[in-house]
C-alpha cells in the first residue's frame, strides 16, 4: 500500500483543457495556488490518445459519434503535453495521465509521469491494463460501472503482477445524481481489499460539498474531480469545478479529515474536559451509616447520588465487601481505591480479546476451551502471557493465540509438537533464539520445529492461528528458570465459558 496514494487530491482537467496549452497552464497554476493555500498533497491529470490509432479512420470527421469530434478538436502533440507537464511540476504537483491506448502508456513513461490513472471505461480493457502493469508505475483505478465481480478481476490481475496500485469508488454517469452515488460501497471495498488504497471520484454538483466529506468518513484516502477555468468562450459542463468551487471542495475534505481523525493510536483518545463533564453527572458513593476502619463495606452501608466529589468513588467503581481504610460518618463520601484484582485483569484481558475478534472478523462457534497463560502472575498479565483458544486438539491441533496490545509470551520450545503460525489480524513480532526475529503481518506464517526457542510479541496487539501436530501437556520448556519451576496448573487459568 503506497503512502502516495494516501491523503490525495486530484485535479483532472475538464475537457482536456480545451485543446490549449495555454488554457491548461492557468489552470494547473491554479491548482498550484490551490494546494499551497491548503498544504495538500495533490496532483494535475491529463489525458492521453494517440489519435492516430485510437479512432477507425472512418469515423475520424464523423460529428454524430459521440466524443469524437471533442477529441479531435482538442488534440496535442506528445511535444505541447511536456509543456503542461513540466507546468505541473514547476507549481509542486504531482504529474498524472489517463492513458487510453498503449502509445499512451509510452508517453506516460517517457515523461517520468508520478502515477497512471486507468479510466473507468478502460477498467476491463486488458491488453492496456497489461502494458499498464508492465510499466511499473503507481495506477489509480477507476471502478465506475465494475461490479464487485469485476473489481475482484481487477484487483487479482494486479495483485499478481505486483503492482502499486489503488481503487476510486466511481460513479461513472455525468453529472451523477445523488441518490445514486452507493457510498456505502467505499465501506464494502475498504473491507474486500483491505491492502489497497480506496478512494472516490466524484461527478455530483460541484456546490456540493456535503458529498467528499461522506466520502472522507466512508474511509476514501483519495479525491479526485474534473476541474476547469471558465472564460468569456468557455462554460465549464455541469460536473467540473471551477477554482472558487476547487479550494471549497478541498476545504470541506480537509475539515471532514480533522473531524474523523482517531487521536489515539489503537484507542479512543478521552480528553480530560470529557472526562471532568461526565464526572459532573455521575452518582458518588456515600455512607448510609456509620462504617468503622477496617470493616468491610457492603452494599447496605451506601448508597448512591450525585454530585461524585474529587477522589470519591463512582458509583461504578464500587465492588461489595471493600475494606474501609478510615472512619466514614453518615452521608460521607467514600473515597477508597478499586483494588486490581485477578479476576478484574482476566475480565478486562477477556473483553479485549473479544473485541479483537469481533474486529477481526472471526467467529468462534460455541464449542472451545479458552487458555489463559499467565507465566508472571495475573497481575502481570498485560505484560506478559497470552490468551489461547483451543479448538481441536486430536492427532492434529488447532488454535487460536490473541497476543494483546503490548504483551509477551515468553521464549519457550516444545519437545513434541511442531507448530505453524499464521496471522489473521494486527503484527506479530516472532522472536527465534539466536535473536531474529521475524515481523508478521495478516496473512504470512511462521513454522517453528521441535526444539526451536522462540517467543512472540506484539505492540499493537495480534491474532494468529496455530495450526500444528497434537498438542501434549507439559511439552512447553521455557527459557527463563522461575517459570520452568512453575507446575503448568500455576501459570494457566482454563475457562468454558466467557
Amino acid at each position: 500500500m503506497s503512502k502516495l496514494f494516501e491523503d490525495l487530491f486530484i485535479f483532472e482537467m475538464a475537457n482536456s483543457h480545451q485543446g490549449s496549452v495555454e488554457h491548461g497552464i492557468d489552470i494547473i497554476k491554479e491548482m498550484g495556488k490551490i494546494a499551497r493555500k491548503n498544504n495538500i498533497k495533490a496532483a494535475v491529470k491529463l489525458q492521453y490518445r494517440d489519435l492516430d490509432s485510437f479512432i477507425h479512420p472512418d469515423f475520424k470527421d464523423r460529428t454524430d459519434v459521440n466524443h469524437i469530434p471533442r477529441f479531435m478538436s482538442t488534440r496535442l502533440s506528445f511535444e505541447q503535453f511536456n509543456i503542461l507537464v513540466d507546468e505541473i511540476r514547476k507549481e509542486g504537483l504531482l504529474t498524472m495521465s489517463t492513458p487510453f491506448d498503449e502509445t499512451g502508456v509510452e508517453w506516460c513513461l517517457d515523461q517520468g509521469i508520478d502515477i497512471i490513472k486507468i479510466a473507468s471505461c478502460s477498467a476491463l480493457d486488458w491488453p492496456l491494463l497489461a502494458k499498464a502493469a508492465q510499466s511499473k508505475k503507481p495506477l489509480i483505478i477507476s471502478t465506475g460501472g465494475k461490479t464487485l465481480s469485476d473489481i475482484d478481476k481487477i484487483y487479482n490481475f494486479f495483485t499478481h503482477k505486483e503492482c502499486d496500485f489503488a481503487f476510486l469508488h466511481c460513479v461513472a454517469e455525468y453529472p451523477a445524481p445523488i441518490e445514486g452515488l452507493q457510498l456505502d460501497f467505499i465501506d464494502r471495498m475498504n473491507k474486500r481489499y483491505r491492502d489497497t488504497v480506496i478512494g472516490y471520484s466524484g461527478h455530483e454538483n460541484p456546490d456540493d460539498n456535503i458529498v467528499p466529506m461522506l466520502a472522507i468518513a466512508k474511509g476514501a484516502k483519495i479525491l479526485e474531480r474534473h476541474v476547469g477555468l471558465p472564460t468569456e468562450s468557455i462554460t465549464l459542463n455541469a460536473y467540473s469545478m471551477n477554482p472558487e468551487q476547487a479550494d471549497k471542495w478541498v476545504h470541506a475534505a480537509l475539515l471532514a479529515k480533522e473531524i474523523c481523525k482517531i487521536r489515539k493510536e489503537n484507542d479512543k483518545y478521552v480528553s480530560q474536559a470529557e472526562i471532568d463533564s461526565l464526572r459532573s453527572l455521575m452518582r458518588g458513593v456515600y455512607a448510609r451509616r456509620e462504617i468503622k476502619n477496617g470493616s468491610i463495606i457492603n452494599e447496605e452501608d451506601i448508597y448512591y447520588a450525585m454530585p461524585c466529589q474529587e477522589k470519591q468513588l463512582t458509583s461504578g467503581e464500587f465492588k461489595d465487601g471493600m475494606l474501609a481504610s478510615r472512619d466514614y460518618k453518615i452521608n460521607e463520601k467514600i473515597i477508597e481505591k478499586p483494588k486490581i484484582t485477578g479476576v478484574g485483569v482476566v475480565r478486562s484481558a477477556i473483553h479485549d480479546a473479544k473485541g479483537m475478534l469481533y474486529e477481526a472478523g472471526i467467529a468462534l462457534g460455541d464449542d472451545f476451551e479458552v487458555e489463559l497463560s499467565h507465566h508472571f502472575g495475573m497481575k502481570h498479565f498485560r505484560q506478559h502471557g497470552a490468551i489461547i483458544i483451543n479448538i481441536i486438539n486430536r492427532e492434529y491441533c488447532k488454535k487460536y493465540i490473541i497476543v494483546l496490545p503490548g504483551q509477551t509470551h515468553p521464549m519457550h520450545a516444545h519437545k513434541i509438537k511442531e507448530e505453524t503460525f499464521q496471522v489473521l489480524y494486527g503484527e506479530l513480532d516472532v522472536i527465534m533464539e539466536d535473536g531474529k526475529v521475524k515481523h508478521l503481518k495478516p496473512g504470512e506464517m511462521q513454522t517453528v520445529l521441535r526444539g526451536e526457542y522462540h517467543a512472540f510479541a506484539s505492540k499493537s496487539g495480534a491474532i494468529f492461528e496455530e495450526v500444528s501436530t497434537q498438542h501434549m501437556k507439559s511439552d512447553s520448556f521455557y527459557k527463563d528458570p522461575e517459570i520452568s519451576k512453575l507446575d503448568p496448573i500455576e501459570r494457566k487459568t482454563f475457562l468454558k465459558k466467557w
